[in-house]
């Protein structure tokens, strides 16, 4: 069933009660603001082709939000999906379980052969059910909040050049892309279903995206002339709604064998030129430790985990 009205009153209520808001530990929201970000959210699934799979078990209600992914499907030559939310009205596992039955049932239909399903790392019910219905774990994500005039951040000796992306940047990106991400162990990489040449593709898609689209910002790090390092972020367009504020997350940062202490500059200068965004989220593997000390230690005061989440990975005959 495709559900694309933001006047559902069901399943608005149901957003609205969800205890685990993904947005519940930010603190600049007060607590209306953070359900209204969760429910724009979905609405921007919904408008992107995503469907709404409901579930009535024993009375109570459930349902999971579901779209198919053709950007990443072209990387990889694999039809690829995505759960990207699911809401039940108690959470119980035997309803978890039959909204799982109705996801995978909808996924088969469609001819999906691999689904990519995030779960907070508190949502134990979820999680349980996931593994038992074959889903298998490829990531744990760590996500960061730093807010400008708010956090207060370690000020370091400046040793690279900050500025925005330039055309003429681009051979260089590209060249530290496939330095830095072709032997990490990201849930692409780790996922034994998914062919290994089809990463560095997607990551060189993830770059072309930040230059082409509208809410993309990209800051490369320069030493010498020669562009060392980078770091990507998108608007987050639901937050950026509710507060009239620039909010950026989905960040992606890699540097090149010159750019050494290029990412604690990048982390130091959040919130200030070229974009100036009043947060930023900065997402981590829970494997990269250099990662998630180097945000530990910049943030002097008020650095922030806001979010924390299991990434399930699921393939279609795998034998």
């Amino acid at each position: 069933m495709s559900l694309k009205s933001p006047k559902d009153i069901e399943l608005k209520e149901l957003i609205y009660h969800y205890p685990f808001n993904p947005y519940r530990h930010y603190p600049f929201l007060k607590k209306e603001q953070k359900k209204q970000a969760l429910y724009l959210k979905i609405m921007s699934f919904l408008e992107k082709e995503g469907e709404v799979l409901k579930v009535s078990h024993q009375g109570k209600k459930g349902l999971a939000i579901v779209r198919k992914l053709p950007w990443d499907s072209n990387f990889f030559n694999v039809p690829m999906g995505a759960i990207e939310a699911i809401f039940s009205e108690k959470n119980e596992e035997s309803l978890i379980s039959a909204i799982f039955d109705k996801v995978l049932s909808w996924f088969k239909e469609k001819g999906i052969k691999h689904i990519t399903f995030k779960v907070d790392t508190n949502d134990i019910n979820t999680l349980l059910v996931a593994q038992k219905m074959g889903f298998y774990l490829v990531d744990t994500i760590v996500t960061y909040l730093a807010v400008k005039n708010y956090t207060i951040l370690r000020q370091i000796k400046p040793l690279f050049i900050l500025r925005p992306f330039e055309e003429k940047d681009y051979p260089e990106l590209i060249g530290i892309v496939e330095y830095a991400f072709k032997d990490y162990p990201s849930r692409f990489n780790v996922d034994p279903y998914l062919p290994s040449k089809g990463t560095l593709e997607l990551y060189r898609g993830w770059i072309d995206n930040l230059i082409k689209q509208p809410n993309g910002y990209l800051i490369v790090g320069e030493k010498k002339g020669k562009v060392v390092g980078f770091l990507g972020y998108f608007s987050l367009p639901e937050l950026c709604q509710v507060t009239g504020k620039l909010h950026v997350g989905k960040t992606i940062s890699a540097i090149g064998p010159q750019g050494r202490g290029c990412y604690a500059q990048f982390i130091s200068t959040l919130g200030e030129a070229p974009y100036y965004p009043d947060t930023v989220e900065g997402d981590t593997s829970i494997t990269n430790t250099m990662i998630q000390n180097m945000w530990l230690t910049m943030a002097i005061v008020h650095g922030k985990v806001i979010r924390t989440q299991y990434v399930f990975h699921y393939f279609f005959d795998k034998g």
